[in-house]
C-alpha cells in the first residue's frame, strides 16, 4: 500500500512515507508502475465499480470485514453511495460486546464466520493475508462457494483510464478483465499460489477417480468406519486369545 500512494492526500502520503523509512529499505517505485503490475489494493470505490459491473445493484446486503481504514469515510463514501446496505461486526452488534471482550478477537472471529458462510466472499488484496487465504481455500470445503478474486493487473489499465476521464465503455472492459476469473470452482493449484489457498485436488476424493486412493468414501462411510472398528478390535484380541490356549494346554 505505502507504494501506491497516488490516491492519497499530501498528510497522508506523508504519514505512509515516513512509514516506509521507518519499516523498509528505500526503494522508488512509479504509483502507476505499480498499480499496473497489480501490486496495488483495490480501494473501495473500485470495488463497488467492479461489483455494480458485475450486475449487482444497490439492493444487494454486503458485509465488511476490516479494521480501521486507512483515508477514513472519504474512501468508503462512494462505496456507500453505490451499496448502501453495508454491515460490519460492530453494526450487526450494537451492544459493544464484540469490542469490549477478548481485544477484539471475538469481532475477528465473526468477520471470518460471516465471510465463510456467504453467498459471495470477495477478497479486495490477495497477498500476505492469512484472513483472506485461509478463507478462500475454507470455502472450497462447502461446495466450492462463490468467490470472486478480481485481476488487479487486468483491471489496473481500466481504472487508470476512468481515472483520466474516458469513461465510456468502462462496464464492459471490467467485465472483459474479469472474463478469467476463477470463481471459487475447482481448478489445479499454480505456484506460487498457496497450498492453503486451493487444496484441491489433494483434499478432495472423486467420484469417478482413476486412483482408488482418490475415491470418495460410500454414503455410509459412518458405518463402514464402525465395521472397520470393530474388525480391528477383533484382530487385536485374536492374539491375546491364542496367548491364553497356549497356556491352558501347557
Amino acid at each position: 500500500l505505502y507504494r501506491c500512494v497516488d490516491i492519497f492526500t499530501p498528510k497522508e502520503r506523508a504519514i505512509l512515507q515516513k512509514y516506509r523509512k521507518e519499516n523498509f529499505a528505500e526503494k522508488e517505485l512509479d504509483p502507476e508502475v505499480r498499480r499496473l503490475m497489480g501490486k496495488c489494493p483495490l480501494t473501495p470505490e473500485e470495488v463497488g465499480l467492479i461489483l455494480r459491473a458485475m450486475g449487482f445493484d444497490n439492493s444487494t446486503r454486503i458485509f465488511l470485514a476490516a479494521g480501521e481504514l486507512f483515508g477514513g469515510e472519504r474512501f468508503m463514501k462512494p462505496f456507500r453511495a453505490l451499496f448502501p446496505r453495508l454491515e460490519n461486526h460492530s453494526s450487526v452488534d450494537s451492544s459493544e460486546e464484540l469490542s469490549t471482550k477478548s481485544q477484539g478477537l471475538l469481532g475477528s472471529a465473526v468477520d471470518y464466520m460471516v465471510c465463510l458462510l456467504a453467498d459471495i466472499f470477495m477478497p479486495t488484496y490477495d497477498g500476505p493475508s492469512n484472513f483472506a487465504n485461509n478463507l478462500l481455500g475454507h470455502r472450497l470445503y462447502y461446495g466450492f462457494r462463490t468467490t470472486i478474486r478480481p485481476d488487479r493487473k487486468a483491471l489496473a489499465p481500466v481504472f487508470i483510464a476512468r481515472a483520466k476521464g474516458k469513461k465510456a465503455g468502462f462496464e464492459e472492459a471490467v467485465r472483459r478483465a474479469m472474463l478469467n476469473t476463477n470463481f471459487g470452482g475447482p481448478h489445479e493449484r499454480v505456484r506460487p499460489e498457496s497450498f492453503y489457498t486451493n487444496s484441491w485436488p489433494e483434499c478432495f476424493c472423486q467420484t469417478e477417480a482413476k486412483n482408488p486412493a482418490h475415491k470418495c468414501p460410500p454414503d455410509n462411510v459412518l458405518q463402514v468406519l464402525h465395521n472397520q472398528l470393530e474388525s480391528q478390535m477383533t484382530s487385536d484380541l485374536e492374539p491375546q486369545r491364542g496367548n491364553r490356549t497356549s497356556s491352558m494346554e501347557r
